[in-house]
């Protein structure tokens, strides 16, 4: 499956903010305060994107905004962080 570095972001801050369930999603206004690069119509493209490919479903209102969150499929898919030096 082929994504974007901005795909790739927009789920590891999903999986850092533990956005992983209905109740822990973020809106698109809080994705793009934690991402600062890409604007806000393209994070909500690609989340939309996403949505398709099954790696991110909607969560519970946040007032009037969608939220969002991480699926099982996407946490399974994110590269693991290497943790200090593996030749020590």
């Amino acid at each position: 499956m082929e994504l974007s570095r901005c795909s790739y972001t927009i789920l590891g801050i999903l999986k850092k903010r533990n956005a992983t369930d209905k109740v822990h999603a973020l809106t698109i206004s809080e994705i793009s305060s934690f991402e600062k690069v890409s604007k806000h119509n393209t994070i909500h493209k690609k989340v939309k994107e996403m949505q398709v490919k099954g790696l991110i479903e909607e969560g519970v209102k946040a007032g009037r905004a969608k939220t969002y969150f991480a699926t099982t499929k996407a946490l399974e898919i994110l590269p693991v962080k290497k943790e200090g030096n593996e030749n020590v």
